[in-house]
């Protein structure tokens, strides 16, 4: 919500915003955008003008002080995907990132290509990027880059917030159960994507994840060109051994764009194929994907010193705890890996793929579980168990331990070896910033001792 305020902002509406609370990185990119944010909530904080449009986030729901004074007073609500698609967006050509994984990178590696290509894209991303000032923007060029998000749009308009973009080109990546509060079953999310692959044009592109299988099954109703990315050599796009192969025939050895793991490489992959798709050499595209750098929270290195590494990853569904610790060990094979988990999300809360959580969790050295997040709104019969998950890690010979988020810095610091070690911190949430207060006893010259 931050970035479509600076969106929108950009766009030259005077905005303002609500919170609860706010809280760090949308603190200071609020801040430095110079867009007011009134807390805590309250009444007052609604405009007197009633020719005001009110967005309402997906966090709000009946009930919500601001919200029943809104629709006492008959003032304006609207859903940001609803909003932003009949402003911001209208003529402009479309270029959608869907799929369970890898939106965010993809998003903002589309928007950094078009951007030092000259071409001036209008964007909004999920996450903030490295290589951008903002992760909203509204761009003289013809083309709007947006982050097509599954969950739902507001309280009052449960469609995902993707089916309000209308895609020219559509990326698809990977495609999994995810979201088990908006989607209980797998097939009630298909047909949500369903809906989203109906709303390509006969002349538009589909940029398909070939490996998912998934994916590929919804692309098979397409009504558009298909354009298939992998690392098979089959797929039009392909990356084998560091080199890009296209579909005019044209090979790029030394693919390495600045992101970590064959996962991000596939990201930065599907990126070009859309640029590609709009018309524009794959030339330029491919020097400009050197100097792609990923985003905030994405294996993002928080601290580096001889014998101790510590990311921070938004990684919150098996297919990407496996993936990134992966990338991790293959980038550090001479490293310790303790993976921290964060069970956060309204899928890894719960008991339904608690197994591919574990699973997941495995392909680490040692394994941290935190504290369930909002564990008293969960059915006691759906929680995840994360003990008997510890308890099956320990039995497959992973040392692994469930604590509270609050104590997780001070553990880690005592149980420090002094041998080369990666710390990755893995949560789609705030972690209660057990990220930033570890490394900062690191950072102290007297460490904490048992």
């Amino acid at each position: 919500m931050a970035n479509v305020a600076v969106l929108l902002r950009s766009a030259g509406y005077e905005v303002t915003g609500s919170d609860q609370g706010v809280y760090e990185p949308a603190a200071s990119l609020l801040n430095r955008a110079g867009i007011i944010v009134k807390t805590p909530y309250a009444v007052d904080n609604l405009p007197q003008d009633r020719n005001t449009t009110i967005i309402v986030g997906n966090v709000q729901s009946r009930g919500q002080i601001e919200v029943e004074e809104a629709l006492r007073r008959n003032l304006q609500l609207e859903s940001f995907p609803g909003f932003i698609r009949r402003t911001v967006m209208a003529h402009k050509t479309r270029v959608v990132i869907a799929g369970t994984h890898g939106k965010s990178t993809t998003t903002a590696c589309v928007a950094h290509l078009l951007h030092e290509l000259g071409r001036d894209p209008s964007y909004l991303i999920g996450a903030d990027p490295l290589t951008l000032p903002y992760g909203g923007n509204i761009g003289h060029g013809s083309e709007f880059v947006i982050e097509g998000d599954e969950y739902d749009s507001a309280f009052f308009d449960k469609r995902s917030k993707f089916l309000d973009y209308f895609p020219n080109v559509m990326l698809l990546g990977r495609v999994e159960h995810d979201h088990l509060d908006i989607f209980p079953t797998l097939e009630e999310m298909l047909i949500s994507f369903r809906g989203l692959v109906a709303q390509l044009p006969s002349n538009g592109k589909l940029i398909v994840a070939a490996d998912s299988p998934l994916a590929i099954e919804l692309s098979k109703k397409s009504p558009c060109e298909v354009i298939t990315v992998s690392a098979d050599s089959s797929s039009d796009y392909s990356i084998h051994e560091g080199s890009l192969k296209c579909p005019n025939g044209s090979k790029y050895d030394n693919f390495a764009p600045g992101v970590i793991g064959d996962y991000n490489q596939l990201n930065v992959a599907m990126s070009i194929a859309a640029v590609a798709a709009l018309g524009i050499s794959l030339n330029e595209i491919a020097g400009a994907a050197k100097s792609f750098k990923g985003i905030k929270r994405r294996l993002e290195l928080l601290y580096d010193s001889a014998d101790t590494l510590v990311f921070d990853d938004f990684a919150h569904h098996p297919t990407a705890i496996t993936a990134t610790i992966k990338a991790i060990r293959n980038r550090f094979s001479k490293h310790r890996v303790i993976a921290v988990f964060e069970p956060r999300s309204n899928t890894a809360v719960r008991n339904k793929y608690q197994d591919e959580f574990r699973a997941a969790l495995a392909n680490a050295h040692d394994v941290i579980i935190g504290t369930i997040h909002r564990k008293d709104k969960i059915p006691a019969s759906e929680v995840v168990d994360t003990d008997r998950m510890v308890s099956e890690l320990e039995s497959a010979g992973v040392p692994a331990l469930a604590i509270d988020n609050q104590e997780i810095p001070v553990y880690l610091v005592r149980g420090h070896s002094g041998k080369p070690t990666v710390v990755l911190f893995m949560s789609n949430g705030g972690f209660s910033n057990a990220p930033a207060n570890y490394v900062s006893l690191l950072r102290q010259e007297t460490p904490i001792t048992a």
